[in-house]
């Protein structure tokens, strides 16, 4: 576990435990896909692993929450005005279909891995973004 519950409570997390365990569970598979599992046999962890966690989860339970406010998820997760015009009360939206929705919150999640984690190494010395094989991996 990269980041415990009373840590992300410290943090300032607003999620209750059992939401939190699925969520936290959810982010560290995902930092363990994008660096190759360098951190599985760490005991202690840095700060930037710490943070990134806190936001992955905050990331997933507000993909979870405009995926639940629209209903299946499968009409439109979120919908914004595009267009308005006064005089004839016209409306346009745009509409973020739950696929657009996946889509962006994965970008956002890579984006937050690479921003985080450029330069951050394991406690054997292995960066953890490096694209490579190490020694004895």
């Amino acid at each position: 576990m990269y980041l415990t519950y009373e840590e992300y409570q410290a943090m300032g997390g607003t999620l209750d435990v059992t939401a939190f365990g699925d969520l936290e569970f959810e982010a560290e598979a995902l930092i363990n896909w994008y660096t190759f599992n360098r951190l599985k046999k760490d005991t202690t962890f840095p700060d930037e692993i710490k943070r990134l966690m806190k936001y992955l989860i905050n990331l997933a339970d507000s993909k979870n929450e405009l995926l639940n406010a629209s209903g299946s998820g499968s009409e439109s997760a979120n919908k914004t005005i595009a267009s308005q015009s006064n005089d004839g009360v016209s409306v346009s939206y745009n509409i973020l279909s739950a696929k657009d929705l996946m889509d962006a919150s994965t970008k956002d999640a890579e984006n937050a891995i690479k921003q985080y984690l450029q330069g951050v190494t394991n406690e054997a010395g292995q960066l953890l973004l490096y694209r490579g094989v190490y020694p004895n991996e």
